[in-house]
Parts: C-alpha cells; sequence; structure tokens
C-alpha cells in the first residue's frame, strides 16, 4: 500500500498525518478499484457474448457495446463524488481533459447518427422497391444494395494528456479514470462505426491505439481484430440484406419467397437501427448535458 501511495504523491516519511492521509488513500484506491472491477466485469459480459457465439458486428451486440458507454459514464461520476473531487474544485488539467474528452465522443457520436442515417435511406428505397416487386410480381431495375459510404478519414480524438508528477491524489484518480473512459467510449464508437460504414481498418486503427490501459478490452479488441479480418464487411443484417437482394435481381422472375424474406430482413435492419439510434440519441443528450452542467459551474466559479 505504501508504494501505490508514493506512486499518488504521498510521502509515508510525514509520521505527523501518515494515518490520517493512509486512511484517505486506502478510501480512494478502493473506490478506484471498484471502478475498475464495473469496467472489466462489462468488458468481459461482452467478451463473453463472442465466445459463446453471437454474431460480431450484429446490430444485436453492437447495441450490447454501445451501452457500457453510458454505463461507465455513470460510474465515473459516481467515482468522482466517492473521492470527493467536485466540479468545482477541479484542476485546470482536469477540466481541459474532460472537456476535451466530451467533446470528441459529441463528435464520434455525430458520425454515428449520420452512418445511421445513410443506412436507414438506403433501407427506406429498399424497402419501397419490394412493396413494388410484390404487388405488381415485377423485380424493378435498378434494385441496389446497401452499400459503404465514405469512412472517416480524419478523426481526431483526445487523450495523452500528462499528468503532472505534483498533481495531487484526486487528480491523479481523476486521470486514471479518464483513460479508461476514453479508451471504452471511442472503442465502442469505432466498433459502431465500422459496422455502418462497412470499413473497419481505418477507423479502429486510431481509436484501437487507446486499449492498452485495460487488459479486459485489450483481449476484447484483439478478438474483434482477428474476426474481422476473417469476415469483412456491413452489419450482419445489413450482408443478409444485399444477399437477398442479389438473388431476387439474379433469379429474373417472380420470387414472392425472395420477396417476404427481403421485407423480413428490412425489418430486422429497422428495428435494430431504431434501437441504436434511441441509444445514440439518450448518450448524446446526456453527455451533452453534463458538459454544459460543468461549464456552468466554472462560469459561476470563475465569474
Amino acid at each position: 500500500m505504501i508504494l501505490l501511495l508514493n506512486k499518488l504523491g504521498f510521502s509515508h516519511h510525514d509520521h505527523r498525518h501518515r494515518h490520517r492521509r493512509h486512511r484517505m488513500s486506502e478510501v480512494n484506491l478502493a473506490s478506484l478499484h471498484a471502478f475498475r472491477l464495473l469496467v472489466s466485469e462489462n468488458l468481459n459480459r461482452v467478451l463473453e457474448s463472442l465466445k459463446l457465439g453471437s454474431e460480431l458486428l450484429s446490430l444485436t451486440w453492437i447495441h450490447h457495446c454501445f451501452q457500457m458507454v453510458p454505463i461507465i459514464n455513470i460510474a465515473f461520476a459516481k467515482l468522482m463524488v466517492e473521492i470527493d473531487y467536485r466540479v468545482a474544485s477541479w484542476e485546470a488539467s482536469s477540466i481541459d481533459e474532460y472537456l476535451d474528452y466530451t467533446i470528441s465522443l459529441l463528435d464520434l457520436l455525430n458520425s454515428i447518427s449520420s452512418s445511421i442515417s445513410h443506412v436507414n435511406q438506403a433501407r427506406v428505397s429498399l424497402a419501397h422497391a419490394s412493396c413494388l416487386m410484390q404487388s405488381s410480381h415485377v423485380v424493378f431495375e435498378p434494385v441496389n444494395e446497401i452499400k459503404k459510404h465514405d469512412a472517416i478519414m480524419e478523426l481526431k480524438l483526445s487523450g495523452g494528456h500528462d499528468v503532472d508528477k505534483k498533481c495531487n491524489e484526486k487528480e491523479l484518480i481523476f486521470h486514471e479514470a479518464m483513460k479508461v473512459l476514453e479508451s471504452i467510449g471511442f472503442w465502442v464508437c469505432g466498433v459502431v462505426l465500422s459496422g455502418l460504414k462497412g470499413e473497419v481498418d481505418p477507423v479502429m486503427e486510431i481509436v484501437g491505439k487507446m486499449v492498452s490501459v485495460d487488459s479486459s478490452l485489450m483481449a476484447l479488441d484483439s478478438i474483434f481484430k482477428k474476426k474481422t479480418m476473417e469476415k469483412r464487411g456491413f452489419l450482419k443484417e445489413v450482408e443478409e440484406v444485399n444477399e437477398s437482394v442479389c438473388l431476387i435481381v439474379s433469379s429474373g422472375i417472380d420470387d414472392s419467397n425472395g420477396g417476404m424474406e427481403l421485407k423480413r430482413r428490412l425489418d430486422m435492419v429497422r428495428n435494430g437501427l431504431k434501437r441504436l439510434k434511441d441509444e445514440e440519441e439518450l448518450l448524446f443528450g446526456t453527455i451533452m448535458d453534463a458538459r454544459n452542467e460543468v461549464l456552468e459551474i466554472l462560469r459561476r466559479n470563475y465569474s
């Protein structure tokens, strides 16, 4: 424990305040440990779902990943309360780190929203063509697959903030927790964007650089990369829609069964995208509200 306290900048040679500081540090370190444990449990749950046969890049699996972000954000807020590091007492470095993280996450969520809209617009066009086909028993040309759209070429993320060696215990715990928050938030958004855009490498090459902060995230990222190398492409449900389109177009004849199957698959995409969109909007609103609240507290403090 003394070694841990020394790393946090507390000297065990301060005999007068030793017991009080040790007590405080043990409590704060226990809170940090609980935070990291919750993070690992959520990551391991997603990892186990892959090992048990969950489809990689399916809308269900992606939604499961996405739900980790608000859970861990709430855990971070709880940690700050437990160590009594309220916004009003944040140091400048903590303020900068939090504001950089939230603006980067909001940018990623905007990209996710745009990608959802792109896939949904293509789904609507296909659904319309499918209805015409079933009502007139003719395959109208062109019946287009859902195509890949431009991947993010310039993805700018926060991260890599230097920590002052003289920072106090609460600042250091804040920084350690923020690294976890950033790495998981960015990684999850990268996974979602990869599936929606149909391009894995450009996105994950950037966000994957931050996974080293947690061993569970490293394991999850490793399996994700391995599986995506074996099977590249869109979301599983989108790939299935495109397979139906290819079969219908290649048949060139009335195929009521094919049309019904296409409709069923399009409905699955619609429902999955709606759940993902609802989750994205809720998270965006929560992050924006929290960011605005932090800015308002800081404005009052420094006005």
